[in-house]
């Protein structure tokens, strides 16, 4: 008897990326059109803190919780997540970026702070039931998480005067900088050597047990995270930014360069290790641009967001899109709207960095805006209608979820 293939909504429960990612881009290209809008006089209101707010926690985070949503289950070899879990977050999301473009900051920050509980309230019932470990890196990630909370709670404690501006400024820092960065760090390194086909590393059936390896990769990423923390803390309490870009950039470089040794990658001219190092390298050019031009901070952040965070976000959900909709060996080929995307975001990075030196700033950022927004499409409709495709050779048994997981992450 032909087994009845499922229908997308249940497709979503085990496998979030296909709801989230769709609603991500849509905020993502809602944030940034914020630009144009305003530059253009159809919006008079100045878009700083709405647009900070659509990327983090509607662009960035959604691709997170899509990601984080469908992995973890499967890397904990636990059960995935039930509609009643995955619906209350898509409506928490959408309730989030909701209220940021109503104008309601505080509201928007304590819904996402919501929203992260409750994601977190999920995967802690599955860390519960796990067989095993997850990766060692992890340990950013829950860092990560941390800072999210913590700098939301911050920030809208702020707002009201209920905390001192250093704790306001250091709540920002936690959300729009160290969240999206611990959790890249953490997943990066996971993902990204299997992408680029590094030799010699760590498999995903190895190290899953709490072995003399496993702690000393996890205390090195604590490490590393402790380091970071460190930096936004002299930046904000100590008032000393470039000492503070100086300890959180080589503590990055120095991680990155140990877990994913971008220089040992075998083909980099092909499509996605050559997208994986254009957006390490930017991370790395965006982390060390305040000790060469201290006074352009946001050209410095936008280097790391717009050529960092994004590339890697589109290249993960490019993997993640194939790898469980059937059509994983189209990434091992030219990927034409990954080319085009890549290409765009990093025109996109220099003219928005460069705009900020600028008289000329609103046209410089116009066409930065404009050139992100295209790739996102691009890779949009290229990609994301692949959501609707189940895996035919998913098993629906654990041992299958694993198996699917084990091959949407290799190389």
């Amino acid at each position: 008897m032909k087994a009845t293939r499922p229908g997308f909504l249940q497709l979503c429960s085990a496998e979030p990326f296909r709801i989230f990612f769709p609603l991500a881009t849509l905020l993502g290209i809602s944030g940034v059109s914020l630009w144009p809008l305003f530059f253009s006089g159809i919006h008079e209101f100045y878009p700083g803190v709405m647009h900070a707010r659509l990327m983090i926690e509607g662009f960035l985070s959604g691709y997170v919780l899509g990601f984080l949503g469908t992995a973890m289950p499967r890397l904990l070899s636990a059960p995935p997540l039930r509609a009643a879990e995955l619906w209350p977050l898509v409506v928490l999301h959408a309730l989030c970026a909701g209220l940021h473009i109503g104008h309601q900051v505080v509201a928007g920050d304590v819904v996402f702070v919501v929203l992260l509980l409750t994601f977190a309230g999920c995967m802690i019932r599955r860390i519960h039931q796990r067989t095993e470990l997850p990766p060692p890196g992890f340990v950013l990630v829950g860092m990560g998480y941390l800072c999210g909370v913590a700098g939301a709670l911050l920030w809208a404690a702020g707002s009201k005067g209920w905390v001192s501006g250093n704790w306001l400024l250091f709540g920002g820092l936690l959300l729009n900088q160290a969240f999206v960065l611990y959790l890249l760090l953490g997943v990066g390194t996971f993902l990204l050597p299997r992408f680029l086909a590094l030799p010699g590393i760590v498999l995903m059936d190895e190290e899953r047990t709490a072995s003399p390896g496993w702690r000393r990769r996890a205390l090195f990423a604590l490490s590393a995270g402790v380091l970071i923390l460190a930096s936004y803390c002299i930046e904000t309490f100590l008032l000393a930014p470039q000492p503070a870009a100086i300890l959180r950039g080589v503590t990055v470089i120095a991680f990155l360069g140990v877990m994913v040794p971008i220089h040992r990658t075998p083909a980099p001219w092909k499509t996605v290790p050559l997208a994986v190092n254009l957006a390490l390298l930017s991370l790395a050019a965006g982390l060390i641009f305040p000790l060469f031009w201290p006074g352009q901070r946001a050209a410095g952040l936008h280097v790391v967001f717009l050529g960092g965070f994004s590339l890697i976000t589109f290249t993960v959900g490019t993997r993640v899109v194939l790898g469980h909709s059937g059509f994983g060996h189209l990434f091992q080929g030219r990927l034409p709207a990954l080319q085009i995307a890549a290409a765009l975001i990093m025109v996109g990075t220099v003219l928005r960095a460069i705009g900020d030196f600028l008289i000329t700033r609103a046209t410089w950022l116009n066409w930065a805006s404009a050139l992100w927004m295209l790739a996102a499409v691009v890779w949009a409709c290229a990609i994301l209608p692949k959501v609707r495709h189940a895996d035919p050779e998913d098993s629906g048994t654990c041992a299958g979820s694993r198996a699917k997981a084990a091959a949407a992450t290799s190389h």
